[in-house]
């Protein structure tokens, strides 16, 4: 079994600067910005003159870099000279051009049903995703996927991967989670883009944050065929371990991830992204009503755990029973007994709009 790349993770490098200070960082009115304006006004009413600078002034706008290679701190930034800010950045309050889903189109759900297979690279008892690499495992998720084919909902594949990994020992930073390489998700990415599919990134944060954590993902997340899933069955406190209690999160934390998350898919005019939340306890999401939807969005609620088809449908329908929100349904090919079909799933009242393989 092939462990999960987890190389130069340094979890505390991930994680700063937020993601908010490198967007603010684009527009950030710093003193060589301010120099750079007198600079101009002085050209402009020296017309015809001929300008020498001694030196270039260090700093100015920065760039958002996102995760890089592992040489530098993922989530970093970096400082260009001015000859390279003028090649590279061009203000401006324009959008960036609109971007389509997977297939073609700005809105994911209801227009479509989600097939995905789950789990983490190179680990089979963490779902069938890792049973085999992502190139030749498509075959069988395409076929999965192709029983749920309808002409009002067209079936999309997707892989839901597994980013943040809760591990047993806690690690350097005590958490009890990794994340994997960026050369995995890149692995993932380019398989299921090949196939017109969608990429879904899981977050097991063990004792970490589930914010702190997406914002490590924004590299990917800013790209139109990338979800984000929260699974707060691993959200630790800090009394809790890995497999000896199920974990849970707040409406609070999942509004921090909403909202971020909406703010990115508005500033790159991204059309709307998938975020997927594991549930199947009732206080798994405490304070649920106060949830709250967020424009540019997908929100799905997924009934997740296994056991038989009565006790799933039950807990399934506790899900519906709030209707803000669209609707998941995971079948395990191993845990479950008798596990539901394509067209037991599809007769479900309301039918859910995503479904996972684990």
């Amino acid at each position: 079994m092939r462990p999960v790349d987890t190389r130069d993770l340094g979890r505390g490098q991930l994680r700063e600067p937020t993601w908010a200070q490198q967007l603010h960082g684009l527009y950030l009115d710093t003193p060589a910005m301010r120099r750079q304006r007198r600079q101009r006004q002085f050209r402009r009413r020296r017309a015809g003159a001929v300008l020498i600078l001694a030196s270039v002034v260090a700093g100015g706008v920065y760039l958002v870099e996102g995760i890089t290679s592992p040489s530098r701190p993922a989530g970093s930034v970096s400082r260009t000279t001015a000859k390279q800010r003028s090649a590279s950045v061009v203000p401006t309050s324009a959008l960036p051009a609109a971007l389509s889903e997977p297939g073609g189109g700005r809105t994911l759900l209801p227009n479509r049903r989600i097939v995905a297979f789950y789990g983490a690279a190179g680990i089979p008892r963490l779902g069938i995703l890792g049973t085999n690499g992502p190139e030749q495992l498509w075959p069988q998720l395409a076929t999965q996927a192709a029983a749920y084919d309808q002409p009002t909902a067209p079936v999309l594949p997707a892989y839901e991967l597994i980013a943040f990994v809760t591990n047993a020992a806690p690690g350097s930073d005590h958490s009890y989670a990794s994340r994997v390489s960026d050369d995995t998700v890149e692995t993932y990415l380019r398989t299921v883009r090949a196939h017109h599919g969608l990429l879904i990134l899981d977050i097991q944060p063990g004792r970490g944050d589930f914010l702190a954590d997406a914002q490590t993902l924004a590299r990917w997340l800013g790209e139109p065929d990338v979800g984000l899933a929260l699974d707060p069955e691993w959200k630790l406190d800090a009394a809790q371990l890995p497999s000896k209690q199920i974990g849970h999160t707040t409406a609070a934390a999942v509004n921090a991830v909403s909202s971020w998350l909406a703010q990115l898919v508005a500033s790159k005019n991204l059309p709307q992204k998938l975020l997927l939340i594991h549930q199947f306890t009732d206080d798994m999401v405490t304070d649920k009503a106060s949830v709250q939807a967020a424009a540019g969005l997908a929100m799905v609620f997924n009934m997740d755990g296994f056991g038989g088809p009565e006790v799933k449908a039950v807990r399934y329908q506790a899900l519906a029973s709030d209707p803000r929100f669209a609707l998941g349904f995971k079948v395990f090919y191993k845990q479950d007994k008798n596990p539901y079909s394509p067209a037991d799933l599809l007769a479900l009242t309301p039918a859910p709009n995503v479904i996972e393989y684990q």
